[in-house]
């Protein structure tokens, strides 16, 4: 018997949605136990969320800055063979309670020396948390052998639009009747299974170096070139304007409501202005800087840090 240990959080569902579908091949197959941990925050994140709220937790995520959660009901005893870290990337990061479980004392006791493989579901743009998680992983001493991506699959200023309807106002079909239902499809989730699958079957021969290419060929790890430049400058940027805002106060206080406000209008504004012109931008990137270019998507469909 092998025992599965999956970390995951979920604030809407759609997470747990597409876990379950890769996690299935696991939970049909008698000769595996597959244990869930659902990390909860003491004080649970809102949703939908009110703007000011949604844009308060920016400085804390950027900054990687732990909450307290609840109680972990898990057998620090148990040896596990193979864990499943589910998460969100807020704001180019690991979702606050993901980032807070991976800061845990006990966490380094059930990670050390284990394969880990994690399934992202966000908006878009999932690179900069990943990395976030990479070196998570790394100062845990644990191995990250594969990573799968759920996306939605519309375009950015229209992705943009329709998940600040889902977070703002919880609504994920379509939005004013025109914009497409955010986020998840039903069709990848149907694919999800077979991630599953390869997982299960390069974990059992031992082959754990080839499990993340043969999700790429799969179809499990979506990259979107034309937002490489873009979430390239959200990492540069996002930790001095975390820092801007974090000065004035901690999150929920008032204090620092003016600055969070600023932002709230700054970053969507940015997106929308800037959307465009990094789309032409990445679509000449593959024709000036060819190599480079290659570069970047072959670093980002493995798992290793940067040397």
């Amino acid at each position: 018997m092998k025992n599965v240990l999956v970390i995951y959080y979920s604030q809407t569902g759609q997470a747990k949605l597409a876990l379950d579908a890769v996690l299935r091949p696991f939970e049909e197959n008698q000769n595996y136990h597959v244990h869930r941990v659902l990390i909860q925050p003491k004080i649970a994140f809102p949703f939908p969320w009110s703007y000011t709220q949604f844009f308060d937790v920016f400085p804390e995520t950027v900054q990687g800055i732990p909450c307290e959660l609840h109680p972990l009901e898990i057998d620090l005893s148990m040896q596990y063979d193979l864990i499943f870290i589910a998460y969100q990337p807020w704001f180019l990061s690991v979702c606050v309670p993901i980032s807070s479980f991976l800061q845990l004392p006990q966490t380094k006791k059930l990670l050390e020396g284990k394969p880990v493989v994690t399934v992202i579901n966000c908006r878009n743009m999932w690179l900069g948390a990943q990395e976030k998680m990479k070196k998570h992983l790394n100062a845990l001493n644990a191995k990250l052998v594969g990573n799968i991506t759920f996306v939605d699959h519309s375009s950015n200023l229209i992705s943009l639009i329709t998940v600040l309807a889902f977070v703002l106002n919880g609504k994920k079909e379509k939005f004013m009747g025109i914009f497409p239902k955010y986020g998840v499809t039903q069709k990848d989730v149907d694919r999800a299974p077979e991630y599953g699958k390869i997982i299960m079957r390069h974990f059992e021969k031992g082959d754990l170096e080839n499990i993340q290419p043969t999700l790429n060929a799969s179809g499990g790890l979506n990259i979107r070139g034309n937002l490489l430049l873009m979430e390239g400058r959200g990492r540069v940027l996002f930790p001095l304007y975390a820092n801007y805002i974090s000065k004035k106060g901690t999150q929920g206080s008032a204090q620092r409501k003016t600055r969070v406000r600023i932002f709230g209008i700054v970053l969507p504004t940015a997106i929308l202005i800037l959307s465009p012109i990094i789309t032409i931008i990445s679509r000449l990137a593959p024709i000036l800087a060819r190599k480079k270019f290659k570069n970047e998507i072959a670093y980002y469909s493995q798992n290793s840090l940067r040397g």
